[in-house]
């Protein structure tokens, strides 16, 4: 049975960012633009990496089971097209939102995002506990070595750098090093020291300077 966890590392960065939002929503001042837009930001930076991340999973991860198991990306796929709709819906809110909304429609769309947020992260539990099983049941390492190495091939440098941002902080130093050394031998130097910049940015300073001082 293969031991590679293929939703394990991007889950780990969503919970990060959608969970930085939910707490970032709950204490801006709507009426002040700084913080508004601060939050704004941060929600293109979540929403972002949520729609990266279900093409990802359906034009790679869930696309490669299915060829293998019939049926078996069906609930998984389902699943994003509800969730999908939903995530569309509050970004384009996020996007319109003025400042001038009223008390009760700031909670709405906080109560709205907090809904979403519980469906989501019982989306991604099930996906780690069920289609991961299935994962490493039909395919070897190797296998799924090379599903990680298509998906990192398609994904564009900025998106990258997200990912790596909100992911890398998320993680066990364990497992942040076999990311970046993975990364630092096939990119460009002043690519790898662009991530590492957005990671230092992001990081606490200890748990940086050990991760760096072991790469």
């Amino acid at each position: 049975m293969a031991t590679i966890k293929s939703f394990a590392a991007p889950h780990k960065g969503l919970r990060n960012i959608i969970s930085k939002f939910s707490f970032q929503l709950g204490h801006t001042d709507f009426g002040e633009p700084l913080q508004l837009n601060k939050l704004k930001a941060l929600g293109t930076d979540m929403f972002t990496l949520l729609k990266d991340h279900v093409d990802t999973e359906n034009d790679h991860t869930l696309k490669y089971l299915e060829e293998r198991v019939h049926g078996a990306s069906a609930h998984d796929k389902h699943d994003h097209e509800k969730l999908e709709l939903i995530q569309d819906t509050l970004e384009h809110q996020l996007e319109n939102l003025t400042g001038t909304e009223s008390a009760d429609e700031i909670h709405s769309f906080y109560l709205n995002f907090s809904m979403f947020h519980s469906q989501y992260l019982e989306h991604i539990y099930e996906e780690e506990t069920v289609t991961e099983l299935l994962l490493q049941q039909n395919f070897t390492d190797e296998e799924l070595f090379q599903h990680r190495a298509a998906i990192m091939q398609k994904i564009s440098f900025p998106v990258m750098l997200l990912w790596m941002k909100y992911t890398i902080q998320a993680q066990s130093e364990k497992e942040s090093l076999g990311m970046l050394a993975g990364l630092k031998a096939h990119a460009p130097e002043q690519a790898f020291k662009e991530v590492l910049g957005v990671i230092e940015a992001e990081m606490e300073i200890e748990r940086y300077k050990s991760l760096i001082g072991k790469l």
